[in-house]
Formats: structure tokens, sequence, C-alpha cells
């Protein structure tokens, strides 16, 4: 997840804060073997370190920041080597079967500015999870990143419980531009849109949680050259400290 925490964000944040007594942060270090989004790797295939930090309350509040080494240069993109996003937004349940979970994130690269892009971009985003394991999400940007315009993602995901601390999800996801580019050259994008589609085998192994993935995009042929967005395994170890 990424995303740029807004003033009313933080408003909201201050106004929980001093409406629930209880509030925690926490932390995660990772390490994976591919940074993959939307079925695209963001790290020319290669492993990289990733970490996060979260505040969130029993109102339901939170805010928080991810960073992730990154490596787009092969591509042809900014020679930026660092995502740094920020977020936050407010969860809770509507009754026993769903819960939501509403939210703005904002993604930076620092450094790819400098080579003429406007990488950075603003995303809203919600979500509404049934019975815990299945979740349908919607992200909305006004000007997806490169300036390119708006666009929208739609995700299902279900996690099916294998006991023994270990879970299947299934995840398929579609985004798509709304404006056509801009009438920009957005090659990635094929006719304007990418469908993705994985699944994750995940397991709690002495306080660290471990996955094991397989993920696929029918973007494979816009990046044939730079073999980035081909069917691929990738593998996540990370530790999360309260």
């Amino acid at each position: 997840m990424r995303t740029k925490i807004t003033s009313l964000s933080f408003a909201l944040a201050l106004c929980a804060a001093t409406t629930s007594s209880q509030a925690e942060v926490s932390a995660t270090a990772s390490v994976v073997s591919d940074y993959v989004y939307n079925g695209v790797s963001q790290t020319d295939s290669n492993p990289a370190l990733q970490g996060s930090v979260d505040w969130y309350n029993d109102a339901g509040f939170y805010v928080g920041a991810f960073a992730s080494q990154i490596d787009f240069t092969p591509a042809g993109l900014p020679d930026a080597e660092l995502e740094f996003d920020l977020y936050a937004g407010y969860a809770g349940t509507i009754n026993d079967d769903l819960s939501f979970d509403l939210g703005y994130a904002y993604y930076t690269y620092p450094g790819a500015d400098d080579d003429g892009f406007e990488s950075d971009y603003g995303e809203f985003y919600g979500s509404l999870t049934y019975k815990g394991n299945t979740t349908l999400k919607l992200a909305y940007s006004d000007n997806y990143s490169f300036d390119v315009g708006g666009s929208y993602l739609l995700m299902l995901s279900h996690s099916i419980d294998l006991g023994h601390d270990l879970s299947l999800t299934l995840e398929a996801s579609h985004t798509e531009l709304l404006d056509s580019g801009n009438g920009q050259d957005v090659y990635w994008f094929g006719d304007n849109e990418i469908n993705h589609w994985g699944a994750t085998l995940s397991k709690s192994v002495g306080g660290f949680d471990m996955a094991l993935g397989y993920t696929d995009t029918d973007a494979d042929q816009a990046f044939d050259t730079f073999d980035v967005a081909d069917g691929r395994v990738f593998l996540s170890i990370s530790r999360t400290f309260e």
C-alpha cells in the first residue's frame, strides 16, 4: 500500500487520538525476492528490502508509511532507487459479516522527477471484506503516475485457511486508464488496461511471516523486451514488531 497523509487525515487521526484511550504502533521489516505490483516487477526481477510503520487506534483510524527499493531503469523509466509512500484511513465493521476500509494513499519516487518525469501520484481507495476472507477493493486516481490521467483499479481476493497457520490467497485485479493516457504512448498499459492474477501461500514460523506466491499479467507483451511482467514466483519473509 502507498499513500499521502493530507491535513484532513491528520485532523481525523488527532480527533481519534483524543477520543480513544487505546493506540498502537507497529513496524514491519521485509525481504522480498522480487517486488511485484500489479503483476509487474518494480525491481527488475531483483530482491528488495522493504519496511513500514503504522499507527492505529480503537476508533478505527490509522496512518502509516511504506518504503521499498526499486529499479525502473531497464524499462527506460526514471532512475529512482526508492519508493516512499504515505497513507491514512479509517476501518471498521458494518455487521458480523462485513467490514470496510476507506483511505487515501500517495506514492512517491524520490529522484525520479530529476529525469523529467512526474511519477508521484495520489489514490483514494475503499474496500469491503466479507467474513474476514473475501475482499473487494476499488482504488481511484485522478492523475496516475507520469501524468497519464485518471485511472481505477478493481481487485478481488479470497483467502482460504488450510490449517497449521497456513493460508492460500487467490487474487485478481483490473486496472484501466480513464483518459486514454491523455494522448500519451503509455506502452506498459497495452490497450489502456492491465489485468493481473496470482496466488500466495502464507505461513507464520517462529514470529516470521513467510509467503510464497505466483503472479502473472497480460502486460507481458508491452514489457516483452524488459522481462519484468511475465509469470513469476516470488518469496517474502517479514517480521512485525508491536
